[in-house]
């Protein structure tokens, strides 16, 4: 594999140090849905997820993990009409993150369209 070193990117109007695009890029994400299976819609360096459950992500596991479990998750959930809730999470090891989606009330809910996305550093 080659590698190729430079200190700034450009698209010729805008130039940007390679920095900020490695280091400020998120390192996984997904869409899941959750209503009939947790099922992937779409998703970068997420390997599977596993369904705990109504509610229940008991992992979103990483292709390639990160390098410890000190990365930020920020996360959405809902689709459906005068959908209020959010997923609190509830592990984070360096190879998996996962969460639990509740209404605004605190009950477990399979909500339909659900997202992970990961910033850190990859090991």
């Amino acid at each position: 594999m080659s590698t190729l070193n430079v200190s700034n990117i450009s698209d010729g109007t805008d130039t940007v140090a390679t920095g900020y695009v490695v280091n400020g890029s998120a390192k996984a994400w997904v869409e899941a849905v959750t209503t009939s299976s947790h099922s992937i819609s779409g998703s970068l360096n997420i390997s599977s997820l596993v369904d705990g459950g109504t509610g229940a992500f008991d992992a979103v596991t990483f292709t390639s993990a990160m390098a410890n479990d000190n990365y930020a998750v920020a996360t959405s959930t809902g689709l459906e009409t005068n959908y209020d809730g959010f997923i609190k999470r509830y592990i984070q090891t360096s190879s998996a993150t996962g969460g639990r989606v509740r209404t605004h009330n605190g009950n477990l809910n399979d909500a339909g369209l659900n997202s992970f996305i990961v910033f850190g550093d990859l090991a």
